[in-house]
């Protein structure tokens, strides 16, 4: 036999257990006298750093109630009338808005408007002795109106208007020295050229010694500046409460130390060697524990903070940047006593100490004791897993022992392997599931079979993640609760749920009947056999570790660690399902949205379309189910699929999305010369030119006839007629009226008046507008035209891209005009009937080519293959004339034939239109027939129309109930 290699020396796991925790109690007690007391005072330092930056947050967050408030007044007095008021009357009637706005905002001091031509109003409160004093006033005063205005001459006239406080005038007091010029001072400067509102720098006002900012902002006309004066000693209050320690400093500073606010007020201000109220600044204070701090710390960056000495003590400090809007830097310092801080925690540190070496002692005999009764075992139990090893699940391991413990462990191996296999099944169900929903509702029976639980509920969180709403409730026997499942809040603290999500991991807890009532599951507790005593929590998180849901089970007892381990894992099956099947429901409301972002954005873009694109697919997808609900007639074997009705939905929101790309004034061109702009108006200044040449023509008659009077009927008989033609051509440019041949031979005589232009006009032009005009050679300065023609320049060529040869790939089949648009005078002006030319029809119809090609661009799924054709031929005519391809009924789908009277009945009934009245029920249906008798429309489908009642849904959902009128639909079924 083989010589057997001699084993190293081993040692038991009782031994080694032992000996482990003897060294472990021995090190612990040793390190944590050493390391607790420096861990607990950088604990602390680290808290005192995060307090700071709380009071910080705090500061500005006051810094902003303060100031805010002054920002909406200012922004709101920036389109008063006061802003643009010429005289001083019309100022003087917005004193009540004025004094309004000083009472209702205790900040705001004054509030004054500097014009642009210099002139000044100022209205101040006067709610204190020190103002009454400053300005000589009686205690009756609430208002003092201050007033620089410009007489006939120019010269500057202030004066000051006392007010009560019902704003009853008491006195007005001519002040000759009160003339300055309020476009010189800063605020006015540096306001005058920006639309947003400047706020300097922090100051002392002159007349009450109070700190504030002056903010300033031009109004809305540019005609002036609007300027509070805020004070900030509501700040200097707040910032006392602030303080951390009796003992503590608090200031907020400038950059360079001068005091904005102080925790002690006495020393925020005094008066300088010629008697300014001025601010102090740190190193003049009494103490100085923060001038200390300024200069260890410093006074710039974004955060310092440090330990420094003064007065015989040490102090933790901190120097922060503050944003105050005013574009300089402002501080917030802090200096807390350390020894305020640290004396009670050194105790608390030193009691720890002693609490932890008697815990230590005690726990070494009694773990010792347990370690004996866990190893015992080990060894019969350590065989018996090594069966483990082969990946043999078939046999049970059993182990032979009383402990307890080793019997249990044995028992939860045993499941572990039963675990296993039923793991790998359910591997093979999610695999094979097509259904998610189904597939949720068999891991969750899988789970609460797996676990041996008595019942389970899948919650999953909403769209704002924050609450978790119950999606499957099951029992161990598979069968579904029928009750009611609260949701849970994700917020509560403490709960079991909120727990396991928070530490991202299962957890399992033991509950009573009232704590069960308490988080809503009383009702489940009492549908179950036998009460449940504890609960599993297990989170699903997705592969971004976003929290998707929580699977909660109910069980009678504990549920062994090794399986709510193998339950962790299973979740991660269950988190891809659920973030599958979320996923791919996203996705259908991204193209959802994007679909009605785009019809929405087409309705938005012209008030001619109104709410169109929104209301087609309601009155299409009516038809289509009248139709697939009909059991006799045409449609008794007209059947739609889920993906069917996918298809109508989509096409029926994007049956007009080529409009997006009709040129809105296109669309609602109102007059036959309209472009961008309504060219009626160069003919009128066309007509003024040629009045004035002829009344100069006159004049210069007269004086060759030395002076001799001479008639002027003549002149004003010929002015009355061009003032007529060009009544006459208005009033054809609104298209209202047919034009009869008189009209055009008319306006064709007209048209032939000349006027004088001197001017070049090819220059000051866009290069597409020249390179028209260079068709034809410049003409020679002055130059005789025509009132009215048709030029070179006025047509635009159509890019070969918007051509349509014959054989197209997508079938179209219209009459395209030879140019893209023709903008000439008379060939505007001719159209017979309406304001739109040839140019113009076709690129309005032009949208549904658009439509068909954008929507074949699309890659759309196979089921969603037919909107393209669904959605392009809404315009089409039964018997062929339609457009944009020129189909028949036969070779068009039902449901674009529906589409097609969808469409035009909304069009006819739609009152958000503003070029016409919607019609009432009976006359839109009346013209509804006589479409059908010209072949517009089908009849199979008007017919189920009416026999629907589709039409009658329709009206009451979506139409007012003026229009809905009696309706005999027998006189067109007939």
């Amino acid at each position: 036999m083989p010589h057997r290699k001699q084993k190293k020396f081993l040692v038991s796991v009782q031994t080694l257990l032992i000996a482990a925790s003897l060294t472990l109690a021995i090190a612990i007690t040793s390190t944590v006298s050493v390391l607790g007391y420096k861990g607990v005072n950088n604990a602390l330092t680290a808290a005192l750093a995060e307090q700071f930056d709380t009071i910080g947050v705090m500061v500005r967050e006051r810094i902003r109630r303060l100031t805010e408030p002054v920002q909406s007044q200012l922004s709101i007095l920036i389109h008063d009338q006061m802003t643009v008021a010429s005289d001083l009357s019309t100022r003087l009637s917005r004193l009540p808005v004025l004094a309004e706005a000083l009472k209702s905002n205790p900040t705001i001091r004054n509030i004054y408007v500097g014009y642009t031509n210099g002139e000044f109003f100022l209205v101040r409160k006067i709610d204190n002795d020190v103002l009454r004093a400053s300005f000589d006033l009686s205690d009756s005063t609430r208002y003092l109106v201050q007033t620089i205005t410009l007489d006939v001459n120019g010269n500057r006239v202030g004066e000051y208007r006392l007010y009560d406080a019902n704003l009853h005038l008491q006195a007005v007091q001519p002040k000759p020295d009160y003339i300055y010029d309020p476009r010189e001072r800063p605020w006015f400067q540096s306001s005058e050229d920006g639309k947003n509102s400047v706020t300097s720098g922090p100051y002392t006002f002159f007349t009450t010694g109070e700190i504030g900012v002056t903010i300033s902002q031009r109004s809305v006309s540019a005609s002036s500046v609007v300027g509070f004066d805020a004070t900030v000693d509501q700040l200097a209050s707040e910032v006392q409460s602030l303080r951390l320690t009796p003992d503590s400093e608090i200031a907020i500073t400038e950059s360079d130390g001068t005091l904005i606010a102080y925790s002690d007020l006495s020393q925020l201000i005094e008066k300088d060697s010629a008697g300014t109220i001025v601010r102090k600044n740190i190193s003049n204070l009494t103490s100085s524990t923060l001038s200390t701090a300024a200069h260890e710390i410093g006074l710039s960056g974004p955060y310092s903070h440090g330990i420094v000495k003064s007065e015989g003590r040490e102090w933790v400090v901190s120097s922060r940047s503050l944003d105050f809007g005013t574009g300089t830097e402002v501080r917030l310092l802090l200096a807390v006593p350390a020894d305020n801080l640290f004396a009670t925690t050194r105790k608390i540190i030193r009691d720890q100490g002693i609490v932890i070496l008697i815990i230590t002692g005690l726990f070494i005999p009694f773990g010792i004791v347990i370690i004996r009764q866990i190893t015992k075992p080990l060894s019969q139990l350590s065989k018996e897993v090594q069966k483990l090893a082969s990946f043999d699940f078939t046999h049970p391991i059993t182990v032979s022992s009383r402990v307890k413990e080793a019997s249990e462990l044995a028992d939860t191996v045993d499941r572990l392997r039963v675990t296993v296999s039923r793991f790998l099944d359910i591997n093979r169900t999610v695999a094979a599931e097509d259904d998610f929903n189904a597939l949720l509702v068999k891991l969750l029976n899988e789970i609460i079979a797996t676990t041996e639980t008595q019942a389970g509920v899948l919650y999953l969180t909403d769209s704002e993640d924050e609450t978790l709403v119950p999606f499957a409730s099951r029992i161990a026997s598979k069968q579904q609760f029928d009750i009611n499942i609260p949701v849970a809040q994700l917020s509560l603290n403490n709960g079991l749920i909120a727990s396991a999500v928070e530490n991202r991991a299962a957890e399992n807890i033991k509950v009573t009947y009232e704590e069960l009532e308490q988080m809503g599951l009383a009702e489940l507790s009492r549908a179950l056999e036998i009460p449940p005593s504890y609960l599993l929590a297990t989170p699903l998180f997705n592969r971004t570790n976003e929290l998707i849901g929580v699977i909660l089970l109910f069980e009678q007892e504990s549920i062994d660690p090794a399986l709510m381990r193998f339950t962790e894992a299973l979740s991660g099956s269950a988190a891809v399902s659920v973030e599958a099947r979320r996923l791919i429901s996203a996705q259908r409301d991204l193209f959802e949205s994007f679909i009605q972002l785009i019809a929405g954005a087409i309705d938005a873009k012209s008030p001619y379309t109104g709410g169109h694109c929104a209301r087609v697919p309601e009155l299409t997808k009516l038809l289509a189910k009248a139709a697939n609900e009909s059991e006799e007639g045409p449609f008794k074997h007209f059947s739609l699929s889920r993906d069917n009705w996918e298809a109508i939905h989509v096409a029926a929101w994007l049956h007009d999305c080529g409009k997006i790309t009709t040129p809105e004034f296109v669309i609602d061109k109102a007059t036959k010369l309209e472009t961008i702009y309504d060219r009626i108006h160069e003919i009128r200044m066309r007509v003024e030119v040629i009045k004035r040449e002829t009344e100069i023509q006159f004049l210069r008659n007269a004086l060759d006839q030395n002076r001799v009077l001479v008639d002027d009927t003549a002149l004003r008989e010929t002015l009355a007629q061009l003032d007529d033609d060009f009544a006459f051509v208005a009033k054809l440019n609104q298209g209202g009226e047919y034009l009869d041949e008189s009209k055009q031979e008319r306006m064709d005589s007209i048209a032939q008046k000349t006027w004088t232009r001197t001017l070049d006009d090819r220059i000051g032009i866009s290069h597409e507008e020249l390179e028209r005009k260079n068709r034809t050679v410049a003409p020679t300065l002055p130059i005789k035209e025509p009132l009215l023609a048709d030029r070179p320049e006025h047509l635009f060529e159509r890019p070969d891209s918007e051509k349509l040869p014959d054989g197209n790939q997508w079938g179209f089949k219209m009459d395209v005009p030879e140019f893209l648009y023709n903008r000439g005078e008379l060939h505007n002006l001719s159209i017979q009937r309406g304001t739109l030319t040839a140019e113009d029809r076709y690129k309005i119809n032009e949208h549904i080519v658009q439509t068909i090609k954008m929507l074949d661009k699309l890659p759309f799924p196979k089921h969603l293959k037919s909107v393209p054709e669904l959605a392009g031929g809404h315009h089409e005519k039964m018997d062929g004339t339609g457009y944009p391809k020129r189909l028949t009924r036969d070779e068009m789908s039902p449901v674009s034939r529906m589409m097609a009277v969808a469409d035009i009945f909304e069009a006819l009934t739609a009152v958000d239109r503003p070029y016409k009245k919607g019609k009432k029920l009976s006359e839109a249906i009346k013209i509804m027939s006589f479409m059908v008798e010209n072949q517009h429309i089908d009849p199979d489908i008007f017919r189920l129309f009416l026999e629907s009642k589709v039409y009658l849904v329709y009206a009451q959902e979506y139409m007012n109930p003026d229009q809905i009128d009696e309706v005999s639909i027998t006189d067109y079924l007939s």
